[in-house]
């Protein structure tokens, strides 16, 4: 699944209780690093509304970069009323880490035995994504998210970047032979007698897929469009497998095209293309 375009710059972000210093208005920068964050953990304060504008697709919402707890859950609501008065879509409340190790599966001494959800150290070092994906697109103006983790030990909620948009997912799966590896820019300099020294730079992940059974119109209106809107400066969100919550932290993120691959014909009404996808940190 690809979710573009983000509609998030052009709306109108309220809502919750914000520091006056990392504003809700921090949600609407591309930097990750530029946070938004709450006065305090209260629910009050740890929910936004997002107007569009008009009544527009919806399929993904995502906050990345957020510290939200182990014990945390959310809920997503639209409506086309301005006050929330009738909902066309309520998500109900949903954990935002769901459990991804069945019962018995980890061993007693296992930190996280009774919750079978990740551990602490297995999210370290990762670009924590709170990901909601419906079942199909929703028309809507209005769209809420309200985040429950009043036990949060930071005492406050807080998020680097916001996505809400429509989503492409091709009739026909991404081919074998898709990938998803780490890369890094970090520096390695070597002395005459063989020491290294390192200048650390944080890893990003990069997916290779190729979606290579689309039909002319599928091809041409999806892919090739998407290509050409996005080019390679602008954000896609990539989830792998929308069905997956297992390896759902290692394999949706944030991510721009590396490269602007073209759409191929191999075959009678029968287009292919590739796709290389940078994660944004």
């Amino acid at each position: 699944m690809l979710g573009f375009p983000n509609r998030t710059d052009t709306s109108t972000l309220s809502n919750g209780a914000w520091v006056a210093t990392l504003p809700l208005a921090n949600l609407q920068n591309r930097l990750l690093g530029v946070v938004a964050r709450t006065m305090d953990a209260t629910l009050p304060s740890t929910k936004l509304d997002i107007n569009l504008g008009a009544p527009k697709n919806i399929r993904l919402l995502n906050l990345s970069n957020h510290n939200l707890s182990l014990t945390a859950s959310y809920r997503v609501t639209a409506s086309n009323a301005a006050n929330f008065s009738a909902l066309s879509y309520d998500s109900g409340w949903q954990p935002v880490w769901p459990v991804v190790y069945p019962f018995g599966t980890l061993e007693w001494e296992d930190d996280n035995w009774w919750s079978g959800q990740y551990a602490a150290e297995e999210i370290s070092g990762y670009t924590t994504a709170l990901t909601h994906i419906l079942p199909a697109n929703k028309v809507a103006q209005y769209w809420r998210i309200e985040m429950n983790d009043t036990a949060n030990a930071a005492g406050y909620v807080q998020a680097g970047r916001l996505f809400i948009g429509p989503a492409w997912q091709p009739k026909y799966n991404m081919s074998y032979g898709n990938s998803l590896g780490w890369e890094t820019k970090t520096v390695v300099d070597e002395t005459l007698s063989g020491a290294e020294y390192f200048d650390r730079r944080t890893p990003y992940r990069v997916a290779r897929i190729s979606i290579d059974w689309m039909s002319q119109d599928e091809g041409f209106s999806k892919a090739f469009e998407i290509t050409r809107r996005a080019g390679m400066d602008q954000e896609i969100m990539y989830v792998h497998d929308p069905t997956d919550t297992v390896h759902a932290l290692r394999r949706r993120f944030l991510c721009r095209m590396r490269t602007l691959n073209p759409i191929e014909n191999p075959y009678y009404n029968i287009n292919k293309q590739a796709f290389e996808l940078k994660e944004l940190l």
